[in-house]
């Protein structure tokens, strides 16, 4: 499980964590610097609850700085099963003519604006897993559809991008955006809102795709079944 982390762009305080049953637990990072919470139950259960609750202040700055490191910049410059490009994304790409335009922030800015244009909102039409070329070919589907197309375009581009989980003021559930390596800094970019990532926005993970960002993800021994919902509440004080 991922929880909120201290960036150039966000700090967080005061951060209770509250999960039921739970016996055993460490805090660590992952290659990415996420700082991700490990619990175990080890007594049999039906259900478990995960309460985290937090201040952040968000908004300190526009970008975070690029800390200079090999292998995360060749692992967000290259593909994934959920971001490589099938025939229409190729085309698509091709139809955008992004070498029209100078550096990568102005690449993905136009990407960021004119996606909406062709790829419409629509929640329960994709899967969890769903790649960015099948998304493509529904014409529509989630905030994490839009990441994946855009993170995708820009990797053709040999552009670094990076997958991001976190809040947003005013939804009801986590939400996914692109940050992209422009000059030295990783600016955030929200194709789902057509909005430069501002301080209505709390990072809680990145990574290359959403197979990265998990905010939650467990196994289970024996026979089960399961079934997992979240709320997210953001409020400003």
């Amino acid at each position: 499980m991922f929880f909120p982390e201290d960036t150039a762009r966000q700090s967080v305080e005061d951060v209770q964590i509250e999960i039921s049953n739970c016996d055993k637990y460490c805090i660590t990072y992952d290659n990415f610097k996420n700082k991700k919470f490990y619990g175990l139950i080890e007594k049999p259960h039906n259900r478990f609850d995960v309460n985290i609750s937090g201040i952040a202040t968000s908004g300190i700055d526009i970008y975070e700085k690029y800390t200079n490191n090999p292998f995360e910049f060749s692992l967000l410059k290259a593909q994934t099963e959920l971001t490589m490009p099938g025939e229409l994304m190729t085309e698509y790409h091709k139809k955008l003519e992004l070498d029209t335009f100078s550096g990568p922030y102005y690449k993905a800015l136009y990407i960021m604006n004119t996606l909406p244009d062709t790829f419409k909102y629509t929640p329960g039409v994709t899967e969890v897993h769903e790649s960015a070329e099948n998304a493509l070919a529904l014409g529509q589907g989630v905030c994490q559809d839009f990441a994946h197309i855009m993170i995708s375009l820009l990797r053709m581009e040999g552009i670094p991008a990076r997958y991001v989980v976190g809040m947003m003021l005013g939804e009801g559930s986590s939400h996914a955006w692109v940050e992209v390596l422009c000059n030295g800094y990783w600016y955030g970019f929200d194709p789902t809102n057509r909005k430069l990532v501002n301080d209505e926005y709390i990072r809680v993970s990145c990574g290359r795709d959403s197979n990265d960002c998990s905010v939650i993800k467990g196994s289970f021994y024996g026979i089960v079944t399961q079934k997992q919902s979240e709320t997210v509440t953001v409020e400003e004080i």
